[in-house]
């Protein structure tokens, strides 16, 4: 993987956790540990290509059906 790709990556995961917080009305570190937790950020990654072209109430849906089952 490039640089520039895992620069994006991550730059997209701190959006998610960004987009969390704000969304749950929570503490960015509390997003970052439970995703951690979870697994979230390694879907993230994994599903980048795919999640990073949708829109912030799809991607936050995503996150929760995620968390659903996780």
């Amino acid at each position: 993987m490039t640089d520039n790709k895992q620069q994006a990556k991550l730059e997209f995961v701190s959006f998610c956790i960004e987009q969390y917080k704000i969304a749950t009305n929570s503490r960015g570190y509390d997003v970052e540990q439970m995703f951690q937790r979870k697994g979230v950020i390694s879907f993230l990654f994994e599903h980048y290509e795919v999640l990073h072209t949708q829109g912030e109430q799809t991607i936050l849906n995503e996150i929760d059906e995620y968390l659903k089952y996780h």
